[in-house]
């Protein structure tokens, strides 16, 4: 149902265009408490520990206006992606 919610407010931001940006719904999803605090805070890491595709999370993050290196130490964190390991040329 996350994942859902996620799809569905993006829907919501592209067709708003350049208008006024809607919030974020979670009523009417069958979402636990600690989904929706994760949705609403917005968490991102703990958003991706719940299996949110990594495209949809993408798109949710843009949308905030997080840029990429911006939102992928708050994935590290949620133990949910394994640490950056430096290549051969790096050490």
């Amino acid at each position: 149902m996350v994942q859902r919610c996620l799809f569905d407010h993006l829907r919501r931001l592209e067709a708003a265009g350049d208008g006024p940006k809607p919030d974020l719904v979670v009523e009417g999803y069958d979402l636990t408490p600690e989904e929706e605090k994760a949705l609403l805070e917005p968490d991102i890491g703990a958003i991706y520990a719940m299996g949110v595709h990594p495209v949809i999370l993408n798109g949710f993050c843009r949308a905030l206006g997080y840029k990429r290196a911006d939102y992928r130490p708050l994935l590290e964190q949620s133990g949910a992606v394994p640490e950056r390991k430096k290549t051969r040329w790096q050490k």
